[in-house]
């Protein structure tokens, strides 16, 4: 081979190690600039997630002021209610014991002047009685009077006996015995009632007209007390 051609070869060598080396070194750079790239997204990522964490605490912090003073003003709201509840009671019951005092002096008056005579008391308790009526239901006391012949209220009513009748409804009111008494909806007491009942199959007749005899005693007597009542009333 002569000198020539040798110089020519390794020539054409040194450029293809070269040619080599350049296309070598361009996807090494091409990765690191697109390392630095998303390094750099990384970090624009993280400093704005850090500045929406820092708004967020300072939201939570602003909250967390608010939510305080909220609590201080309902406290300061449930005393304030609890203090007027408290005075309003207050004044109810000072209304109802100056009521009830004012009955009790009249109670006081009428009894000084017992020795008088027995008529003039029973005129003065009397007009107690009128009054002390007069004031429960200036209170909104309203009595409950079940009439007779009407049927037993369970939810109104107190059994407080039964009787047995053949001429009567199962749990009709055949007598009333104690009045009871009602504030606005709620029953504070509830009238005690004699009911009616049905008599066994083996019952003795003799029994039952003793009992329809009792029952028919019984509303001569209560007609005749409510004809006192009303009497006293007057």
């Amino acid at each position: 081979m002569s000198e020539h051609k040798k110089k020519k070869r390794v020539y054409e060598n040194k450029e293809d190690k070269e040619m080599n080396e350049k296309n070598q070194e361009k996807p090494e750079k091409t990765e690191e600039k697109e390392s630095k790239e998303k390094k750099n997204k990384i970090e624009d990522i993280l400093e704005e997630k850090d500045k929406e964490l820092e708004n967020k605490n300072k939201e939570i912090k602003q909250l967390e002021s608010e939510l305080m003073r909220v609590k201080a003003e309902f406290h300061n709201y449930r005393k304030a209610l609890e203090r007027e509840y408290n005075e309003r009671i207050k004044r109810e019951k000072e209304n109802v014991i100056f009521k009830l005092i004012s009955l009790y002096e009249d109670f006081e008056r009428a009894l000084n002047h017992s020795d008088k005579a027995s008529e003039n008391l029973l005129i003065g308790i009397r007009m107690i009685y009128k009054q002390f009526k007069t004031i429960l239901a200036e209170e909104g006391v309203e009595e409950i009077l079940p009439s007779i012949g009407e049927l037993f209220d369970p939810f109104r009513d107190e059994v407080a006996e039964t009787r047995v009748s053949e001429n009567r409804e199962e749990m009709e009111i055949i007598e009333v015995q104690e009045k009871g008494y009602k504030f606005g909806k709620k029953i504070l007491k509830s009238p005690k009632v004699i009911v009616a009942v049905k008599p066994d199959e083996k019952g003795d007749a003799a029994e039952n007209n003793e009992n329809g005899k009792h029952e028919e005693n019984n509303e001569k007597n209560s007609n005749s007390h409510d004809t006192k009542n009303e009497n006293n009333g007057r």
